[in-house]
């Protein structure tokens, strides 16, 4: 997995920073899904996860900060993670068979007594209206798990499952309208009986997170699993008169920000066109209050931002330019290069790199196992292909983020329907 994803960054040009990708297993070897040129998000709860997987010394987070800011530790952080890994850890999406008005959530609390718990961030509260979880973004929260025990891990996770197969996880204001009763084949115990189907969901479409309205609960993680907590590390012989332009910090762009700040730089967030105020807002809790030296508002062009960064960051030399999040993928990649600091650069065949099918074609022309694919603005541009196909295939946007739009199709009028 590790060569060929190191391949599809080639590809993709992301020779800097950090990235989130998804990749399949198939039985021609690995196959990109989709390739997120920034940090994973989720508000980087896994982050205590991924620093006890590698020994407790590092994640995505430091790595970035040290990846544009200091060579020196960034060359000691292993080229590998090690293996075996040092702990056993699950990130848990949760899923709802119901569907009402919630009144409690009684299920929250029996996670949090789990032996391998180590936090829940929930994505509805009392009082909101909680669906079928029919995708990521209709999840109604996630936890992640830790034990040096597998089958301790193992048996957490079956019992979270089974929670949520008997709708423990909430009581609501009404009657909730479940899905289906769970019978015993439902845990592995027994076969449905004879002419018996197992129910299914319909999809429904929701906007991703980026778009302006969305706004997700924060988490509820918990300070004594930081570990020692970020540590100030001057990197230059005065970090306190060098500033970091940080694109669109939100979710686990926050907390780089944090690492960047402990290390004595200041930062100027870069709002890009179009970037809600509720996103604003996207602090994760264990980020804090946010303080930054200066606030932009991107400019009608490259050129008037970039004075009106400088304008910003008056007598302190900028030293970096990283995107803190989904919709500021492009902009740092163009200021980066405007700026003359470390950059992955967004022209040429890189200029559309966020796009999926892009990444495709970026991917197969460097000799990297590649899906079959189409693409276009109206149905009738992929219409030949979809009555080509074996199915399912799977429907997505170009240029969308979580599971905006995606959808697993079975035959040709689900997909034409969608």
């Amino acid at each position: 997995i590790v060569p060929y994803t190191r391949g599809v960054l080639d590809a993709l040009g992301m020779a800097h920073g950090p990235s989130h990708g998804e990749v399949i297993i198939t039985e021609d070897g690995p196959c990109l899904v989709e390739m997120n040129c920034r940090a994973h998000g989720g508000d980087g709860n896994w982050a205590p996860l991924a620093r006890a997987l590698t020994g407790g010394k590092y994640c995505q987070i430091e790595g970035t900060a040290a990846c544009y800011l200091d060579d020196d530790e960034f060359n000691k952080i292993p080229d590998m993670p090690s293996s075996p890994l040092q702990a056993h850890g699950l990130e848990v999406n949760l899923v709802s068979y119901s569907k009402g008005k919630v009144k409690s959530m009684p299920g929250f609390d029996i996670i949090k007594k789990l032996p391998s718990f180590v936090w829940l961030s929930p994505a509805t509260s009392i009082g909101s209206n909680v669906t079928y979880t029919t995708d990521l973004i209709t999840s109604p929260g996630c936890c992640v798990l830790m034990n040096a025990d597998a089958t301790v891990l193992e048996r957490d996770l079956e019992f979270i499952r089974y929670l949520e197969e008997i709708n423990g996880l909430f009581l609501y204001e009404t009657k909730g309208e479940s899905l289906a009763r769970p019978t015993a084949a439902t845990f592995g115990l027994g076969s449905l009986p004879e002419g018996a189907k197992p129910s299914s969901g319909g999809h429904r479409r929701f906007q991703s997170l980026d778009r302006p309205g969305m706004l997700r609960i924060m988490s509820q993680d918990r300070p004594e699993l930081r570990g020692k907590g970020l540590v100030k590390r001057f990197t230059t012989v005065d970090a306190s008169k060098e500033v970091v332009v940080v694109v669109d910090p939100y979710s686990t762009g926050c907390l780089i920000v944090k690492e960047i700040a402990n290390r004595g730089y200041k930062v100027i967030a870069l709002w890009t066109e179009g970037f809600s105020d509720e996103m604003k807002k996207h602090v994760p809790l264990s980020a804090g209050k946010m303080s930054y030296h200066a606030e932009v508002d991107e400019g009608e062009n490259l050129g008037e931002t970039t004075r009106d960064l400088y304008r910003a960051a008056g007598k302190l030399r900028i030293v970096a330019c990283i995107c803190g999040g989904e919709a500021g993928v492009d902009a740092a990649g163009l200021l980066s290069e405007r700026l003359v600091v470390r950059t992955n650069g967004a022209r040429g065949d890189f200029a559309n790199r966020r796009d999926k099918k892009v990444q495709q074609e970026l991917a197969k022309a460097a000799g990297l196992r590649s899906v079959r694919q189409a693409a276009g603005k109206q149905f009738s541009d992929v219409e030949d292909f979809l009555k080509s196909e074996h199915y399912p295939v799977v429907l997505k946007p170009t240029d969308s983020a979580g599971t905006d739009g995606v959808k697993l199709c079975h035959n040709f009028d689900e997909a034409k329907q969608h």
